[in-house]
């Protein structure tokens, strides 16, 4: 008997209410930035000179605005991204026998998915992805086809974890986090070119027309507008990863304590990682503890991002109200909550009825 997922699809969760929701509610500051960015909207401060560089800072501040856009056009996009990952890892078919037999297991658990694989790659053991809906594809590598004849048991938890996020509609929103780790890797650079960059050519030109600033107060202010900035990047991509995070656990419950040892990760230390898949020791713990442990951390996971992404606000809040020597947590705490409690209730209303409903919406999504 397949097990049902213990949590909600709680990346599809934070989809729906980030278009429907958030971003209805930040688009007109969005608009906004993007005009002053433009030069659209008159420059407040005209007699300083150099002073049109610095609009090009808001830049940073669409960020999050541009995580939610690609999330939009993955998604939207799945299927091409489906041919587009077919033809980055190479997958097709091989009629080996081992790889004959992971198709069986794998049908046998769901009818409808499919197999590819390249038994070339060594790097990977195995990930689902989606091809075209409620048709899921497995993509299985060479390390997978060695465990199987090795352990079997082990090989075919780690099936069943890849096979738990077809079953749960996770091959739908895969792409929502794929555009993470490209944000991160290259913000740092987009705050340098985009901030510290402009703010260092406006100084620099004060200083030639005899009003400089002290270097002391730029740098302070650069760090205010770091802390700012980088407040409010953590905080958009919380929700997705504790999403992303959840769905692993889900799946890991799925697998069973056999995937304790192997699962189907990139191996690889790097800190982006972590925004798709949790650590790998903490899932070993938890699938140690036992089943429950499992569900308790899949169903928790998305819930307690909501306090993590507040950390980040008010860091962001902060920052920014202390470049007006004033404090913004209470300004942070009210307009989170206030944007929130819709959200709140509708993720409680959704996950007191997901017993419900996990069945139905598995063969609704899974085929």
């Amino acid at each position: 008997m397949t097990i049902a997922s213990p949590a909600p699809p709680w990346l599809l969760f934070w989809f729906v209410t980030a278009v429907g929701w958030t971003a209805p509610r930040q688009f007109p500051f969005w608009r906004d930035t993007v005009l002053d960015v433009l030069g659209a909207t008159p420059n407040p401060a005209t007699t300083v000179p150099g002073s049109d560089l610095l609009r090009v800072a808001g830049l940073v501040d669409l960020v999050p605005a541009f995580v939610l856009l690609a999330a939009v056009v993955t998604v939207a996009g799945a299927g091409v991204r489906g041919r587009l990952v077919e033809r980055r890892y190479r997958l097709d078919g091989f009629p080996t026998p081992t790889l004959a037999a992971i198709t069986g297991y794998a049908k046998a658990q769901l009818p409808t998915v499919e197999v590819r694989a390249n038994l070339r790659r060594t790097d990977l053991l195995a990930f689902a992805y989606l091809r075209r809906p409620r048709r899921p594809r497995l993509a299985v590598f060479a390390p997978l086809v060695v465990l199987w004849r090795r352990d079997r048991a082990a090989a075919e938890a780690v099936v069943r974890h890849e096979l738990a996020h077809c079953r749960q509609g996770d091959t739908l929103l895969s792409g929502a986090t794929s555009p993470l780790a490209f944000v991160v890797r290259h913000w740092p650079g987009l705050f340098v070119w985009t901030a510290v960059v402009p703010v260092g050519a406006v100084w620099f030109a004060a200083v030639l027309d005899g009003a400089g600033y002290a270097g002391g107060e730029v740098g302070s202010g650069l760090g205010l507008m770091l802390l700012t900035a980088l407040g409010s990047l953590l905080a958009a991509v919380t929700l997705p990863v504790a999403g992303s995070w959840s769905a692993e656990f889900a799946a890991d419950h799925v697998a069973g304590a056999a995937a304790a040892t192997r699962l189907g990760v990139p191996k690889t230390r790097r800190v982006t990682a972590r925004l798709t898949h949790p650590p790998m020791a903490l899932r070993r713990r938890l699938l140690d503890a036992g089943p429950r442990a499992t569900a308790l951390a899949a169903i928790a996971c998305y819930p307690v991002g909501w306090l993590v992404q507040l950390g980040w606000l008010l860091l962001a809040a902060n920052a920014a109200w202390l470049q007006l020597g004033e404090s913004g947590t209470q300004r942070a705490l009210g307009l989170w909550v206030a944007a929130g409690w819709p959200v709140w209730t509708a993720a409680a209303v959704f996950g007191a009825a997901w017993p419900v409903l996990r069945r139905p919406w598995a063969r609704l999504v899974g085929g």
